[in-house]
Order: structure tokens, then sequence, then C-alpha cells
């Protein structure tokens, strides 16, 4: 990882809308406590101006603790209290490492992890071809689950 003048971990963190309205927010180097806030900034500043849906680029973040999760989730939060916004929040990562992260704190489960921002976009444009909902019958009930695209609830 490149290193700065002072010998801290490079990072940087740029935001743009697509061409088909989407806000995509591209994360770069080590998403850590001390640059949490940057990425929430971002991502509320998605949130208000969004209309098409938000994707968190982590193509290239080499790490991320805690408080980037945390930041994450938050954003998340915020899109779903949105009456306006539209496709959710979706985050891009090819990186197996910040995959098993995200997996392991269980955040795959609450936010779309997808391979790349192509397919992340993609997901924006169709967000209800992932989601199914079927009846599950018990004895004595009958309750409606949705499920994600992988078979979990």
């Amino acid at each position: 990882m490149p290193q700065g003048p002072t010998d801290t971990p490079v990072f940087e963190i740029a935001s743009e809308r697509d061409s088909d309205g989407v806000f995509i927010v591209h994360v770069k180097g080590e998403l850590d406590i001390s640059h949490e806030e940057e990425l929430r900034a971002e991502l509320n500043r998605g949130v208000a101006e969004n209309n098409g849906g938000i994707v968190v680029d982590l193509t290239e973040c080499e790490f991320i603790d805690s408080s980037g999760v945390r930041a994450l989730l938050l954003g998340r939060e915020a899109q779903r209290a949105d009456a306006d916004g539209q496709g959710g929040l979706v985050i891009a990562s090819g990186s197996t490492q910040i995959v098993r992260i995200l997996s392991v704190m269980g955040v795959d489960e609450a936010i779309p992890v997808r391979p790349s921002v192509r397919v992340s976009i993609a997901r924006q444009s169709a967000p209800a071809a992932a989601m199914t909902r079927r009846a599950v019958v018990t004895p004595g009930s009958v309750t409606t689950a949705t499920m994600n695209g992988r078979g979990r609830r």
C-alpha cells in the first residue's frame, strides 16, 4: 500500500453520478476509523441527491475495519429512511479479503455485495429481480418469507 508523507496509508474517496442516475462512491486505500466520517458524509450526500440508488465501490479498498462497516450500515439505514430513495445501496468489491470481512460481519445479509461496479449498477436497475416471495406452510399457519437470490432469509 502506498504511504503518505507521514507514513500513513493513503485513502481517497470520490463520488460521481452515472448516466442512469446511480450515485457511485469510490473508496481507495484503507477504510478505518480515521476515514469513517468521510465515507458517511459521501453516503449522506448520495442519499440527499439520490434518485437512482447508491453503489459503494470498494474494488480498490484494501482494508476495512468495523468503523467502515458501521458507516456502510448507517448509509443503508439513511437510504431506507429516505422516502424517495430508489434502488437502495449496493457494495461493489472483488477483493476476497473485503468480501470475507463483510460476510463474517453479516453485512452481506443487509447490503447486497457484487463483484464489480458494473454488476452493482445493473442490480440497481432491477432490484426486484433479486427478491422473491414464497409461502411457508407449517402445521396450523401460513407465513410469507422474503428470500434474496442466494436462498437466505
